[in-house]
């Protein structure tokens, strides 16, 4: 990119006149509009939207996505048995009928959910949707080696065992789902379950036929279902999406461009040039312009109000391992809590529009959040944990992160100047990433090298507090171990599996704030920060807001305001 080209995109980005004419602003300054409600809102057609990321999706197969983006950006041509309502806010989160005419009925006290295909539903080419092709997604999906990138929540839910299609082609043995007739389709369980409909709003639903299935090669076009279909995929490089003229209308997508295309592997510095430029309407990863475009938006008003600073549903966290000494007292892990200074920790990740300083262990997106700070930063409060467990003049300890992770490794030495003040030498350790699940993932590693405390973030697959605290706490494994406080907490184990068991979706995000609140008194699990991100919307695009679900603009929702760029339907 040239000097010249830079600077006109900064021009451009503040909102002044350069190169070849006026840029578009809004009047409205205010900041962060699209996080609470939809700006500009839109129901015309036409125009090319158009995309770009600066690496490549790991997979465009719905069965196979596992990034918050592939599964956003999946629903234009995969439409799953439910999804979650097209609205900004928690209105977002709520989950509503797809391919299926209702959500899931219930059955044996939540062990079996039944749903039933609406009626007239076909692919691209014009053949029905049948239910078969449901299971026949799940299985390919939940129950094969070759695709490993997407989340195995429906497998860990379903009973009975399976080798999977490509090793048992007789479908009739997969009878974890069975299909009553073309239009059923129903769950069998091996426990209560009824947070359910969350696992099917995955794109792994989105049903696909047994004889088209190219394995590995159906990324290159899966079979649509959505208001788009594949027109072209060069994978590496980009793909474009166009009308499937045998989509019919549904409440969920307003599929408003004529064509989307999207540009893969663009420089981070190009992919914010062109967002300010105009030449490119928004980043397809949704994870935010670079720091210093976004220290130049926010500096200036005009461009401000093109941005957004949406949570993510990522919180980044320090787990005390409580099988390394001194952790196993809880009260040297309420010491560390205490001592935490988290708006130190907040600079550290990059400021206020990073993220907001964590006090639970739930972040603020899904449900089951309660705010809460049960350990206020208190240096008097930590001494006396210290003495209480043993410790008054401060212990040694390591603090491992991720090496490849300049946020972490900034709050790992904040977190290592706050321990300092109470007496604490917590060393700081950068482990490689490519190695992280062998050694902080190993529970034998981070014993043997006295790894009292580790760098952590995580992200759940369902915006529930069960998705998210169930892998933090479940079983501790050998080697790419998530339960890095290796915790075992029945009293968390109780709510989680009572909260699986509530029908009444309020009491039940209450059994998942209970669960968080029984973490937090373990004093194993340090949050740190709720993580923001700063994206960029230029005045050509319409309908924006961010989906509360994927943190993110709702792609199925984008539409166009430029008259210039509208091109004619098919």
């Amino acid at each position: 990119m040239s000097g010249r080209f830079a600077a006109c995109a900064v021009l451009l980005l503040l909102g002044a006149v350069a190169c070849g004419g006026p840029a578009t602003v809004r009047p409205d300054t205010s900041f962060d509009q699209a996080s609470s409600r939809v700006v500009y809102p839109s129901t015309a057609r036409g125009g090319t939207l158009r995309l770009a990321v600066t690496d490549a999706p790991v997979s465009l197969d719905p069965g196979d996505a596992g990034l918050a983006y592939e599964a956003d950006l999946a629903r234009l041509y995969a439409r799953s048995l439910v999804t979650y309502a097209p609205a900004p806010g928690s209105n977002g989160l709520r989950l509503v009928p797809d391919l299926a005419e209702t959500l899931g009925r219930p059955g044996d006290g939540g062990r079996t959910w039944t749903y039933k295909l609406r009626a007239g539903l076909t692919y691209e080419d014009g053949t029905p949707v049948r239910a078969r092709d449901v299971k026949y997604a799940v299985a390919r999906s939940s129950y094969t080696s070759q695709l490993s990138d997407g989340p195995r929540d429906l497998r860990e839910a379903l009973r009975g065992a399976y080798w999977g299609p490509y090793l048992d082609h007789d479908l009739d043995h997969f009878t974890g789902v069975t299909t009553p007739d073309d239009r059923t389709v129903v769950f069998h369980l091996k426990r209560p379950d009824y947070d359910f409909d969350q696992l099917v709003a995955s794109p792994q639903t989105a049903p696909v036929p047994q004889a088209k299935d190219t394995r590995l090669d159906y990324e290159q076009h899966p079979l649509s279902t959505g208001p788009y279909r594949f027109e072209r995929h060069d994978i590496g490089t980009g793909f474009t999406l166009v009308r499937n003229p045998h989509w019919h209308d549904d409440p969920n997508r307003t599929a408003l461009p004529d064509r989307i295309e999207v540009t893969e592997r663009v420089a981070a510095a190009d992919l914010d040039a062109r967002l300010g430029s105009g030449r490119l309407d928004a980043d397809l990863a949704g994870a935010g312009v670079q720091p210093a475009t976004r220290n130049t938006i926010l500096a200036a008003p005009t461009a401000k109000a093109h941005a957004d600073d949406p949570l993510t549903g990522l919180v980044h966290y320090a787990a005390l391992s409580t099988r390394v000494r001194p952790f196993d007292n809880v009260h040297c892990r309420r010491a560390v809590q205490y001592a935490v200074d988290r708006t130190a920790v907040q600079s550290a990740y990059g400021g206020p529009t990073a993220g907001v300083p964590a006090t639970n262990a739930l972040p603020p997106t899904v449900t089951g959040y309660q705010a809460a700070d049960p350990y206020p930063y208190d240096l008097t409060r930590a001494r006396r944990e210290l003495a209480a467990c043993g410790h008054p003049n401060g212990f040694g300890t390591g603090i491992a992160v991720r090496a490849d992770r300049p946020g972490d490794v900034a709050a790992a030495q904040a977190l290592h100047q706050a321990l300092g003040r109470i007496g604490i030498d917590a060393r700081v350790t950068e482990l490689s990433a490519f190695q992280w699940g062998s050694t902080a993932g190993s529970p034998a590693y981070v014993h043997r090298n006295g790894l009292g405390v580790l760098i952590g973030s995580w992200a759940a697959n369902e915006p529930t507090g069960s998705a998210f605290l169930r892998p933090l706490t479940g079983t501790v494994t050998r080697v790419n171990n998530l339960n890095l406080m290796e915790l075992r907490d029945a009293k968390v184990n109780r709510y989680l599996a009572l909260g699986a068991r509530t029908p009444d979706a309020t009491r039940r995000a209450q059994r998942w704030a209970d669960a968080d609140r029984a973490v937090m008194q373990t004093a194993a699990f340090v949050p740190l920060l709720a993580e923001k991100t700063v994206l960029y919307r230029p005045a050509a695009l319409a309908n924006v807001y961010v989906h509360p679900a994927y943190g993110m603009y709702d792609y199925a929702a984008l539409g166009l305001r430029s008259a210039a760029r509208t091109t004619a339907s098919p």
